[in-house]
């Protein structure tokens, strides 16, 4: 017996010749276990025509995850549920619904034609533009080069180390290098390509051959025998990069209200501080926005290093988004330690926060 669920989608639509702004159209549309996107927009072509790639690897947006077509229906319900939004892959791309213009790539790839062969170019002409605009620095940044010519470079690296630091020259560019990467790991719904391994290798590379420090980030441990003994009842708090599953339990077992944010997987690209404050600021304004907009007390962080950008140079964020904030930021291990009852602002290292952590001034 055939299995059949129902499927609510809001489908994308626009046509830069006729719309003046972009809108939604919703389906009801049936599918089975063995079903992928590309059936489902082929069944919402048979009830009203519109324009998408006509082959099974065509890619598109469904709610912030990046794929391919041929992903099973049922593996995004299990993230997603059942009513769900299908966008094109870029929204300032877009010629007509999910087709968009490619052109920005292409004329990003050709920053290495003098190094590949006419067969590699073809090669790559299509082989990574998801991952190209996945990323979410082409939103903020769209002169920045792209993930796509990561991958490349990496590749004529591997084939010629002779020109290594010149290709790392092309890559380093202050205003649109390797700097502006935002990690992929959470926006492309399957990794495709080992796109954050290559990032580190070639950081590593351009670090070594510029002399450039890396900032790297803490790792943190849940204790095993955690017990709560201070309760946030009332309280509304968000995540920010850190284990979401285990955090949200915890902050509902802390009598809390659990923010969602839909920019919790946005990466700050803390290397790009290197060379642009603003650029990291931006993402952390995007993140303080909606925390502060969606009535959040306070925002957890990773570790010191988030902190470093969310609270120190809140100040700075404001100016930037042009917005006054004024959100408590905390870690992962003070979060920990205020649930196992901990309330003194100087043995939290709260002290030191720009903006003050008003519950522990009590």
């Amino acid at each position: 017996m055939i299995n059949i669920s129902q499927l609510e989608i809001k489908l994308f639509r626009f046509d830069c010749n006729v719309d003046y702004l972009p809108y939604y159209k919703t389906y009801e549309i049936e599918y089975t276990q063995e079903e992928c996107v590309y059936d489902v927009l082929n069944k919402i072509n048979e009830i009203e025509n519109f324009s998408y790639e006509s082959k099974e690897k065509c890619f598109v947006n469904i709610d912030g995850y990046f794929l391919t077509a041929s992903v099973l229906v049922s593996e995004i319900v299990i993230k997603t549920g059942t009513e769900i939004t299908i966008e094109p892959i870029s929204l300032y791309r877009v010629k007509n619904d999910l087709v968009i213009d490619t052109k920005d790539y292409d004329e990003k790839l050709a920053l290495f034609s003098e190094y590949l062969s006419e067969e590699e170019i073809r090669e790559y002409r299509d082989k990574y533009k998801l991952e190209y605009y996945a990323s979410h620095t082409m939103i903020i940044n769209k002169d920045y080069i792209g993930d796509h010519c990561l991958l490349v470079a990496d590749a004529i690296i591997a084939k010629n180390l002779k020109i290594e630091s010149e290709i790392l020259q092309i890559i380093s560019n202050k205003d649109t290098g390797i700097l502006y990467h935002t990690n992929l790991d959470k926006r492309v719904f399957e990794t495709r390509y080992e796109v954050e391994y290559i990032y580190e290798k070639l950081l590593a590379k351009i670090a070594l051959y510029k002399n450039a420090k890396i900032i790297k980030k803490e790792k943190s441990e849940l204790p095993l025998d955690l017990e709560i003994t201070q309760y946030f009842k009332g309280f509304n708090i968000a995540l920010y990069n850190v284990k979401g599953c285990i955090y949200r339990k915890l902050i509902r077992e802390s009598r809390a209200n659990y923010i969602h944010l839909d920019s919790r997987r946005n990466d700050l690209a803390l290397q790009s501080q290197l060379v642009n404050d603003s650029f990291s600021f931006q993402i952390a304004g995007e993140i303080l926005l909606e925390a502060k907009d969606k009535n959040a007390d306070f925002l957890i962080v990773q570790d010191a290093e988030d902190l470093k950008v969310f609270d120190a140079q809140q100040k700075k964020i404001e100016k930037v988004v042009n917005r006054e904030i004024q959100l408590p930021i905390i870690t992962e291990a003070q979060f920990i330690q205020l649930l196992q009852g901990e309330k003194d602002p100087k043995k939290l290292g709260c002290d030191k926060n720009t903006v003050k952590v008003s519950f522990l001034e009590n």
